[in-house]
């Protein structure tokens, strides 16, 4: 059926049969759908590794699409070793600045102490010592004061320097940690589930048309595969340029659907595209987007996907 598609979208550019009959292919679409988009990635490109098939009816919450993930794996396997690394550092951080803080706290009670001493010898009276043992006594208090002042700067640096290294190798934590979430929300990107119940249909090659496959390596944004809703389809086709003046909105036609040749349905062009636009995979022409709804309920059911020829009669005007 997809190759039945793919051989008639050839033929959309130019009527098939005489005089005012414009025959054109189309194919069914649905108005809501959940699409499966190829996720960003910093190689720009990325490998389809496994796809539900074509036409298998998916659960909510099932997974339908899955890339190559391989080089996010390893990033995450190298952060959890980075982050591993960082909170051991941490950790020895830790035990390192308590060590010189500690020893910074001696030197501190040892200085005053020696301060005290000082002063008790510093303040014996001058007429009870010589000259020289008094002087003697007023400086090494002073040297005292020096040396607790210095030891008070020293440890209150020790301590400015525990905090200052612990909370930038802190910082360096939840750096590791971020981009080891990042990485695991890009490696959960590769897998895409569905959100609905509904047939899986395969997307096309936005250059060759043709349809997705396990394998290819697509860009971002390119669509994979879609779940469409089955409440409210539509017939989806596309006319050069050329032919916009052969058809108007509410103008009647004729569906004969690939799967149901001998049964034909009316439908009726029920929008005509503004703008026509380019399809990479037709040549350098310009299309216009029909979209046509089905006048009565078929006696079969209806899928996406599914290939119909539309035949315009009549005058367009």
């Amino acid at each position: 059926m997809r190759r039945v598609i793919a051989l008639a979208a050839l033929l959309l550019a130019a009527p098939l049969c005489a005089d005012s009959v414009l025959l054109l292919s189309g194919e069914i679409r649905a108005e809501d759908n959940q699409r499966f988009l190829a996720p960003m990635t910093e190689n720009w490109r990325v490998e389809l590794q496994w796809l539900m098939p074509e036409g298998q009816v998916a659960e909510a919450g099932e997974i339908v699409a899955v890339f190559d993930g391989a080089a996010i794996q390893g990033k995450i396997d190298a952060e959890r070793v980075a982050l591993a690394t960082a909170r051991e550092k941490l950790q020895q951080q830790k035990t390192e600045h308590a060590q010189t803080v500690l020893e910074k706290q001696y030197a501190l009670k040892r200085e005053q102490l020696l301060l005290k001493k000082a002063s008790i010898d510093a303040a014996i009276p001058k007429q009870y010592l010589s000259a020289y043992e008094y002087d003697s006594n007023q400086v090494a208090k002073q040297e005292a004061e020096a040396s607790l002042k210095k030891a008070r700067e020293d440890l209150a640096q020790a301590e400015l320097a525990r905090e200052v290294a612990l909370k930038k190798q802190q910082i360096n934590i939840e750096r590791s940690k971020d981009k080891l979430a990042y990485q695991r929300q890009a490696l959960e990107s590769m897998t895409l589930r569905a959100e609905r119940a509904g047939p899986v249909l395969y997307g096309k090659h936005p250059w060759t048309g043709e349809r997705v496959f396990v394998g290819m390596t697509a860009q971002p944004s390119w669509e994979i595969a879609e779940i469409p809703a089955l409440s409210a389809l539509y017939v989806e086709a596309w006319l050069h340029e050329i032919d916009i003046d052969r058809v108007r909105e509410g103008q009647e036609a004729q569906l004969t659907f690939d799967s149901r040749m001998h049964t034909p349905l009316k439908a009726v062009l029920k929008d005509i595209a503004t703008q026509p636009q380019k399809r990479k995979e037709w040549g350098s022409g310009l299309y216009y987007h029909l979209t046509l709804q089905l006048v009565e309920k078929p006696e079969f059911e209806l899928l996406p996907g599914m290939g119909a020829r539309i035949e315009f009669s009549g005058d367009a005007s």
